[in-house]
């Protein structure tokens, strides 16, 4: 089963005991209020009903807060510059965080990962391309370069050339081809 019929059939069960706890709640209060005729069962019920509301709104409120701090993890920890001869040139550590500019950078232009000294300067953009972290996943993205961005995934024996302005996910063992200079995804 996929987990999008997982989360489905989760989110319709979660549903359907807070409608029989809200209606078993409401039988409750009813019976309490116009039916009951003695004032200390009315004060235990009350304090009762006010106890079941309060476990109930404290559960609620864990099981939101874990779905919604879901924290994503890449297998992807750094970016590796390789060089001509396989050699790694640099790296950049990626864990923390969400977004690396590529590019060549200079006094007046800030790039996360700078290739301005790489020996294919003359082919990088100085906003060459981007990749973005969401969700788990590494995404990599041509920023209408001049000399384009390539994707080869691994085991794959050619590269795809990105289509501008386009996401494409990167994994582990991908190489990102920045013109002609090669990052490793690790």
């Amino acid at each position: 089963m996929s987990q999008l019929k997982k989360e489905y059939r989760n989110k319709i069960a979660a549903y359907c005991i807070t409608a029989i706890i809200l209606l078993i709640l409401s039988a409750i209060i009813y019976y309490l209020y116009f039916v009951n005729e003695h004032i200390q069962m009315r004060i235990l019920g009350t304090i009762a009903v006010v106890l079941i509301l309060g476990i109930w709104f404290y559960w609620e409120r864990k099981a939101s807060k874990q779905t919604t701090s879901t924290i994503y993890e890449s297998n992807i920890r750094r970016f590796v510059l390789i060089t001509r001869d396989g050699e790694r040139e640099k790296q950049w550590c990626c864990e923390g965080a969400c977004s690396f500019l590529i590019g060549k950078g200079s006094a007046d232009h800030d790039v996360d990962i700078d290739l301005s000294d790489h020996y294919y300067t003359e082919y990088i953009s100085p906003s060459h391309a981007v990749l973005n972290y969401a969700k788990g996943y590494w995404y990599v993205e041509d920023l209408n370069s001049a000399n384009g961005v390539g994707l080869k995934k691994r085991g794959e024996e050619y590269a795809l050339r990105l289509k501008p302005m386009t996401s494409y996910k990167v994994e582990e063992g991908d190489v990102i081809y920045i013109s002609k200079a090669k990052l490793l995804a690790r």
